[in-house]
Protein backbone atom coordinates (compact mmCIF):
# COMPACT_ATOMS: atom_id res chain seq x y z
CA UNK A 1 0.00 0.00 0.00
CA UNK A 2 1.12 3.37 -0.80
CA UNK A 3 0.49 6.82 0.69
CA UNK A 4 -1.89 8.82 -1.39
CA UNK A 5 -0.69 12.09 -1.80
CA UNK A 6 2.35 10.95 -0.09
CA UNK A 7 4.82 13.76 0.63
CA UNK A 8 7.88 13.77 3.20
CA UNK A 9 7.66 17.44 3.76
CA UNK A 10 11.43 19.10 3.58
CA UNK A 11 11.09 19.99 7.03
CA UNK A 12 11.13 17.00 9.11
CA UNK A 13 13.17 14.07 8.50
CA UNK A 14 13.05 11.37 5.80
CA UNK A 15 11.00 8.71 7.78
CA UNK A 16 10.19 6.22 4.74
CA UNK A 17 12.03 5.06 2.11
CA UNK A 18 9.74 5.01 -1.20
CA UNK A 19 10.82 1.88 -3.07
CA UNK A 20 9.30 -1.28 -4.24
CA UNK A 21 11.00 -3.16 -2.16
CA UNK A 22 9.78 -1.15 1.19
CA UNK A 23 6.24 -1.17 -0.48
CA UNK A 24 6.63 -5.26 -1.25
CA UNK A 25 7.70 -5.50 2.07
CA UNK A 26 5.15 -3.36 3.79
CA UNK A 27 2.26 -5.12 2.42
CA UNK A 28 3.49 -8.29 3.71
CA UNK A 29 4.47 -7.18 7.14
CA UNK A 30 1.11 -5.56 7.34
CA UNK A 31 -0.47 -9.74 7.29
CA UNK A 32 2.61 -12.03 9.08
CA UNK A 33 5.31 -11.61 12.43
CA UNK A 34 7.45 -13.11 9.44
CA UNK A 35 7.25 -10.44 7.25
CA UNK A 36 7.27 -7.96 9.85
CA UNK A 37 10.55 -8.65 10.50
CA UNK A 38 11.59 -8.98 6.92
CA UNK A 39 10.47 -5.46 6.98
CA UNK A 40 12.38 -3.66 10.01
CA UNK A 41 15.84 -5.52 9.02
CA UNK A 42 15.09 -3.63 5.72
CA UNK A 43 14.80 -0.38 7.64
CA UNK A 44 17.89 -1.91 9.93
CA UNK A 45 20.46 -2.49 6.66
CA UNK A 46 19.28 0.82 4.65
CA UNK A 47 18.54 3.82 6.95
CA UNK A 48 20.79 2.25 10.03
CA UNK A 49 21.34 5.52 11.77
CA UNK A 50 17.65 6.28 11.80
CA UNK A 51 16.65 2.57 13.14
CA UNK A 52 19.30 3.26 15.92
CA UNK A 53 17.85 6.28 16.98
CA UNK A 54 14.71 5.07 16.76
CA UNK A 55 15.19 1.72 19.07
CA UNK A 56 16.57 4.55 21.84
CA UNK A 57 13.27 6.54 21.48
CA UNK A 58 10.78 3.63 21.76
CA UNK A 59 12.54 2.25 24.89
CA UNK A 60 11.90 5.65 26.25
CA UNK A 61 8.46 5.82 25.04
CA UNK A 62 7.62 2.67 25.93
CA UNK A 63 8.31 3.28 29.90
CA UNK A 64 5.95 6.49 29.58
CA UNK A 65 3.00 4.20 28.65
CA UNK A 66 1.99 2.43 31.01
CA UNK A 67 -1.13 1.55 30.00
CA UNK A 68 -0.54 1.32 26.51
CA UNK A 69 2.31 -1.59 27.58
CA UNK A 70 0.44 -3.39 29.97
CA UNK A 71 -2.41 -3.90 27.56
CA UNK A 72 -0.34 -5.12 24.74
CA UNK A 73 1.49 -7.56 27.48
CA UNK A 74 -2.20 -8.74 28.65
CA UNK A 75 -2.95 -9.08 24.80
CA UNK A 76 0.07 -11.92 24.18
CA UNK A 77 2.48 -9.72 23.06
CA UNK A 78 6.50 -9.03 24.77
CA UNK A 79 8.56 -5.88 24.91
CA UNK A 80 10.94 -7.34 21.75
CA UNK A 81 7.16 -7.92 19.46
CA UNK A 82 5.69 -4.41 20.82
CA UNK A 83 9.11 -2.68 19.93
CA UNK A 84 8.91 -4.21 16.41
CA UNK A 85 5.47 -2.67 15.88
CA UNK A 86 6.42 0.82 16.79
CA UNK A 87 9.37 0.80 14.26
CA UNK A 88 6.92 -1.36 12.14
CA UNK A 89 4.36 1.73 12.39
CA UNK A 90 6.75 4.10 12.71
CA UNK A 91 7.99 3.49 8.87
CA UNK A 92 4.49 2.17 7.59
CA UNK A 93 2.31 4.61 8.44
CA UNK A 94 4.35 7.40 9.66
CA UNK A 95 3.43 7.50 13.30
CA UNK A 96 5.27 8.73 16.07
CA UNK A 97 6.29 6.74 19.08
CA UNK A 98 3.56 8.80 20.66
CA UNK A 99 1.11 8.40 18.64
CA UNK A 100 0.82 4.71 18.70
CA UNK A 101 -0.31 4.63 21.66
CA UNK A 102 -2.29 7.99 21.59
CA UNK A 103 -4.25 6.21 18.56
CA UNK A 104 -3.84 2.97 20.41
CA UNK A 105 -2.26 0.82 17.61
CA UNK A 106 -1.74 -1.84 19.63
CA UNK A 107 -5.35 -2.84 19.59
CA UNK A 108 -5.52 -2.58 15.96
CA UNK A 109 -5.05 -4.27 12.62
CA UNK A 110 -3.63 -2.91 9.63
CA UNK A 111 -6.97 -1.92 8.18
CA UNK A 112 -7.53 0.06 11.75
CA UNK A 113 -4.12 1.77 11.55
CA UNK A 114 -4.38 2.90 7.52
CA UNK A 115 -7.72 5.37 9.08
CA UNK A 116 -5.40 7.82 11.40
CA UNK A 117 -3.94 10.70 9.83
CA UNK A 118 -0.31 11.83 11.50
CA UNK A 119 1.95 14.56 12.17
CA UNK A 120 4.55 13.35 9.45
CA UNK A 121 1.61 13.35 6.77
CA UNK A 122 -0.06 16.06 8.05
CA UNK A 123 3.17 18.14 6.87
CA UNK A 124 3.63 16.65 3.69
CA UNK A 125 0.07 17.35 2.98
CA UNK A 126 0.42 21.20 4.25
CA UNK A 127 4.20 21.67 2.00
CA UNK A 128 1.71 20.00 -0.92
CA UNK A 129 -1.43 22.26 -0.11
CA UNK A 130 -0.51 26.02 1.51
CA UNK A 131 1.41 28.55 0.14
CA UNK A 132 5.42 28.54 0.90
CA UNK A 133 4.39 31.92 2.74
CA UNK A 134 1.90 30.17 5.32
CA UNK A 135 4.74 28.43 6.97
CA UNK A 136 6.63 31.78 7.88
CA UNK A 137 3.45 33.46 8.64
CA UNK A 138 2.18 31.28 11.57
CA UNK A 139 5.93 30.59 12.97
CA UNK A 140 5.93 34.22 13.54
CA UNK A 141 3.44 35.23 16.40
CA UNK A 142 4.40 39.05 15.01
CA UNK A 143 3.31 39.06 11.41
CA UNK A 144 0.77 36.58 11.68
CA UNK A 145 -0.77 39.06 14.46
CA UNK A 146 -0.16 42.17 12.44
CA UNK A 147 -2.35 40.29 9.58
CA UNK A 148 -5.09 38.81 12.05
CA UNK A 149 -4.78 41.95 14.34
CA UNK A 150 -8.86 42.47 14.81
CA UNK A 151 -9.39 38.60 15.49
CA UNK A 152 -6.94 39.47 18.42
CA UNK A 153 -8.88 41.48 20.20
CA UNK A 154 -6.42 42.30 22.89
CA UNK A 155 -2.48 43.92 22.35
CA UNK A 156 0.37 42.08 21.25
CA UNK A 157 3.90 43.97 20.78
CA UNK A 158 7.62 42.11 18.98
CA UNK A 159 10.80 42.77 21.49
CA UNK A 160 13.73 41.83 19.32
CA UNK A 161 16.43 44.33 20.39
CA UNK A 162 17.10 47.63 22.04
CA UNK A 163 14.79 49.54 19.62
CA UNK A 164 11.88 47.97 21.14
CA UNK A 165 12.61 48.98 25.14
CA UNK A 166 10.29 52.50 24.85
CA UNK A 167 7.34 50.16 23.61
CA UNK A 168 7.91 47.35 25.93
CA UNK A 169 7.84 50.58 29.05
CA UNK A 170 4.76 51.58 27.74
CA UNK A 171 3.19 48.26 27.21
CA UNK A 172 3.84 47.18 30.85
CA UNK A 173 2.45 50.40 32.01
CA UNK A 174 -0.58 49.92 30.43
CA UNK A 175 -1.26 45.99 31.71
CA UNK A 176 0.19 45.26 34.80
CA UNK A 177 -0.28 41.65 33.89
CA UNK A 178 1.05 40.12 30.74
CA UNK A 179 2.01 37.00 29.17
CA UNK A 180 5.34 36.26 27.54
CA UNK A 181 6.04 33.94 24.54
CA UNK A 182 8.81 32.73 22.40
CA UNK A 183 8.72 34.73 18.97
CA UNK A 184 8.55 31.27 17.18
CA UNK A 185 7.96 28.15 19.04
CA UNK A 186 5.24 25.43 19.45
CA UNK A 187 3.24 22.99 22.35
CA UNK A 188 3.68 25.83 25.14
CA UNK A 189 7.60 25.88 25.05
CA UNK A 190 8.56 28.96 27.03
CA UNK A 191 5.58 30.44 28.03
CA UNK A 192 4.65 32.42 31.31
CA UNK A 193 2.67 34.34 32.56
CA UNK A 194 3.20 37.28 34.35
CA UNK A 195 1.07 39.01 37.13
CA UNK A 196 0.88 42.30 38.56
CA UNK A 197 4.54 43.10 37.45
CA UNK A 198 6.03 45.47 40.20
CA UNK A 199 9.87 44.83 39.29
CA UNK A 200 12.53 47.18 37.22
CA UNK A 201 11.35 47.10 33.24
CA UNK A 202 14.73 47.45 32.29
CA UNK A 203 15.94 44.49 34.36
CA UNK A 204 12.84 42.54 32.90
CA UNK A 205 13.87 43.12 29.26
CA UNK A 206 17.45 42.49 29.95
CA UNK A 207 16.78 39.09 31.54
CA UNK A 208 14.21 38.32 28.67
CA UNK A 209 16.25 39.47 25.61
CA UNK A 210 19.15 37.20 26.51
CA UNK A 211 17.11 33.75 25.79
CA UNK A 212 15.88 35.34 22.22
CA UNK A 213 12.98 37.59 20.60
CA UNK A 214 9.78 37.78 22.08
CA UNK A 215 6.36 38.57 22.34
CA UNK A 216 4.05 40.38 25.10
CA UNK A 217 0.54 39.98 25.15
CA UNK A 218 -2.27 41.51 27.20
CA UNK A 219 -4.05 38.33 29.19
CA UNK A 220 -7.19 36.88 27.75
CA UNK A 221 -10.32 37.49 29.77
CA UNK A 222 -11.46 34.11 30.06
CA UNK A 223 -15.35 33.96 30.31
CA UNK A 224 -16.47 32.25 33.32
CA UNK A 225 -18.49 29.39 31.16
CA UNK A 226 -15.11 28.02 29.97
CA UNK A 227 -13.13 29.15 33.08
CA UNK A 228 -15.64 26.91 34.88
CA UNK A 229 -13.29 23.95 33.23
CA UNK A 230 -9.83 24.74 34.79
CA UNK A 231 -9.41 28.35 35.87
CA UNK A 232 -5.58 27.99 36.02
CA UNK A 233 -5.29 27.84 32.15
CA UNK A 234 -6.84 30.03 29.04
CA UNK A 235 -8.62 26.84 27.85
CA UNK A 236 -9.34 26.81 24.21
CA UNK A 237 -11.24 25.05 20.82
CA UNK A 238 -8.79 23.88 18.57
CA UNK A 239 -10.58 23.72 14.97
CA UNK A 240 -9.24 22.33 12.28
CA UNK A 241 -10.03 24.04 8.16
CA UNK A 242 -9.46 23.42 4.64
CA UNK A 243 -10.22 25.84 2.49
CA UNK A 244 -11.20 24.76 -1.27
CA UNK A 245 -11.91 28.29 -3.69
CA UNK A 246 -14.17 30.36 -1.27
CA UNK A 247 -15.90 27.24 0.50
CA UNK A 248 -13.97 26.57 4.04
CA UNK A 249 -14.59 23.00 5.37
CA UNK A 250 -14.48 21.80 9.32
CA UNK A 251 -12.34 18.45 9.53
CA UNK A 252 -12.45 18.49 13.25
CA UNK A 253 -12.76 19.89 16.71
CA UNK A 254 -11.40 19.53 19.95
CA UNK A 255 -11.62 21.14 23.40
CA UNK A 256 -8.11 21.67 24.98
CA UNK A 257 -8.23 22.06 28.68
CA UNK A 258 -4.87 22.51 31.34
CA UNK A 259 -4.95 20.45 34.42
CA UNK A 260 -2.87 20.97 38.02
CA UNK A 261 -1.24 24.89 38.26
CA UNK A 262 -0.53 24.74 35.12
CA UNK A 263 -1.28 27.93 32.87
CA UNK A 264 -1.38 26.00 29.66
CA UNK A 265 -3.75 23.51 28.26
CA UNK A 266 -1.14 22.09 25.37
CA UNK A 267 -1.52 18.41 25.68
CA UNK A 268 2.33 18.33 25.69
CA UNK A 269 2.38 20.38 28.60
CA UNK A 270 0.53 18.10 30.35
CA UNK A 271 -3.20 19.18 29.48
CA UNK A 272 -6.36 17.34 28.62
CA UNK A 273 -8.81 16.78 24.96
CA UNK A 274 -12.11 15.97 24.36
CA UNK A 275 -13.78 15.72 21.02
CA UNK A 276 -16.30 18.65 19.82
CA UNK A 277 -19.63 17.14 18.01
CA UNK A 278 -19.16 20.07 15.55
CA UNK A 279 -22.81 20.23 14.39
CA UNK A 280 -23.88 21.28 17.31
CA UNK A 281 -21.05 22.29 19.28
CA UNK A 282 -20.95 19.94 22.88
CA UNK A 283 -18.14 17.79 24.03
CA UNK A 284 -19.02 14.41 22.86
CA UNK A 285 -15.87 12.11 23.92
CA UNK A 286 -14.07 11.60 27.34
CA UNK A 287 -11.24 13.55 27.96
CA UNK A 288 -8.04 11.98 27.99
CA UNK A 289 -4.13 13.00 27.97
CA UNK A 290 -1.37 11.77 26.01
CA UNK A 291 -0.37 8.66 28.20
CA UNK A 292 -3.66 7.11 27.55
CA UNK A 293 -5.56 7.93 30.90
CA UNK A 294 -9.16 8.65 30.46
CA UNK A 295 -11.78 11.26 32.26
CA UNK A 296 -15.15 12.18 32.56
CA UNK A 297 -14.95 14.73 34.48
CA UNK A 298 -11.93 17.45 34.80
CA UNK A 299 -9.13 15.98 37.34
CA UNK A 300 -9.22 19.25 39.19
CA UNK A 301 -12.20 20.59 39.09
CA UNK A 302 -14.60 17.79 38.72
CA UNK A 303 -16.74 19.86 35.91
CA UNK A 304 -18.47 17.01 34.08
CA UNK A 305 -16.79 16.87 30.55
CA UNK A 306 -19.04 14.66 28.48
CA UNK A 307 -21.95 16.86 27.27
CA UNK A 308 -20.55 20.06 28.30
CA UNK A 309 -22.16 22.73 25.99
CA UNK A 310 -19.68 25.09 24.11
CA UNK A 311 -21.07 28.80 24.36
CA UNK A 312 -21.98 30.34 21.10
CA UNK A 313 -20.54 27.73 18.99
CA UNK A 314 -22.09 29.13 15.42
CA UNK A 315 -19.53 32.14 15.71
CA UNK A 316 -16.77 30.23 16.93
CA UNK A 317 -17.55 28.36 13.59
CA UNK A 318 -18.01 31.44 11.62
CA UNK A 319 -15.14 32.68 13.04
CA UNK A 320 -12.94 30.15 11.88
CA UNK A 321 -14.57 30.69 8.47
CA UNK A 322 -13.58 33.93 8.09
CA UNK A 323 -10.12 33.82 8.98
CA UNK A 324 -9.65 30.71 6.88
CA UNK A 325 -10.71 33.48 4.24
CA UNK A 326 -8.46 36.08 5.09
CA UNK A 327 -5.51 34.22 5.12
CA UNK A 328 -4.57 34.16 0.94
CA UNK A 329 -2.49 30.75 0.28
CA UNK A 330 -3.50 28.98 3.65
CA UNK A 331 -6.01 25.66 2.56
CA UNK A 332 -4.57 23.60 5.85
CA UNK A 333 -4.57 25.57 8.81
CA UNK A 334 -5.65 24.50 12.70
CA UNK A 335 -6.87 27.25 14.78
CA UNK A 336 -6.81 28.26 18.30
CA UNK A 337 -9.75 29.92 19.55
CA UNK A 338 -10.59 31.41 23.53
CA UNK A 339 -14.01 32.87 24.56
CA UNK A 340 -13.35 35.39 26.64
CA UNK A 341 -15.34 38.69 27.90
CA UNK A 342 -15.05 39.90 24.26
CA UNK A 343 -16.56 36.82 22.78
CA UNK A 344 -14.85 34.27 20.95
CA UNK A 345 -11.28 34.96 19.55
CA UNK A 346 -8.18 33.46 18.48
CA UNK A 347 -5.31 32.06 19.87
CA UNK A 348 -2.92 31.38 17.07
CA UNK A 349 -3.22 29.26 13.89
CA UNK A 350 -0.75 26.79 13.51
CA UNK A 351 0.05 25.93 9.95
CA UNK A 352 0.25 22.04 10.72
CA UNK A 353 -1.52 20.89 14.04
CA UNK A 354 -1.41 17.69 15.86
CA UNK A 355 -4.14 15.76 14.23
CA UNK A 356 -4.16 13.34 16.88
CA UNK A 357 -5.98 15.93 19.08
CA UNK A 358 -9.03 15.44 16.84
CA UNK A 359 -8.87 11.75 16.38
CA UNK A 360 -7.56 10.22 19.86
CA UNK A 361 -11.22 10.89 22.02
CA UNK A 362 -13.17 8.89 20.00
CA UNK A 363 -10.50 6.89 18.47
CA UNK A 364 -11.96 7.70 14.98
CA UNK A 365 -9.55 8.34 12.49
CA UNK A 366 -9.87 11.68 9.78
CA UNK A 367 -7.33 10.32 7.22
CA UNK A 368 -9.98 9.15 4.93
CA UNK A 369 -11.81 12.74 5.35
CA UNK A 370 -8.66 14.52 4.22
CA UNK A 371 -8.05 12.50 1.40
CA UNK A 372 -11.78 13.32 -0.24
CA UNK A 373 -10.83 17.23 0.69
CA UNK A 374 -7.60 16.81 -1.22
CA UNK A 375 -8.87 15.17 -4.17
CA UNK A 376 -12.10 17.89 -4.51
CA UNK A 377 -9.22 20.18 -4.13
CA UNK A 378 -7.29 19.23 -7.36
CA UNK A 379 -10.32 18.97 -9.02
Amino acid sequence: MKEKYYVIAKTISRWKIDSRIENFLGYMADRTEFWKRMYILYYKIFDRQYYQGGIKRINEEIKRQRIGYDVFVNGGGDKCHLQRDLMYSLHRYGVSFEEYFIFKFYEKNHIGRRQYNNLKLQYGYCELLNKDSIRDLFEDKGTCYRKLKKYYKRELIVVCGDEDLQELTMFIRSHKSFIVKPLTGHSGTGIKIVKDFCGDILTFFYMMKEQGAFVLEELINQHPAMSVLHPESINTVRLATFKIQNEVYIVGAALRMGTGHSNVDNAGAGGIYAGIDIEHGFVCSMARDNRSNEYSVHPDTKCKLVGFDLPEWRKAIELVKELASVVEGATVISWDLAYSDKGWLVVEGNDVGEPYLLQAPLQIGLKDRMISLIDKYFQ
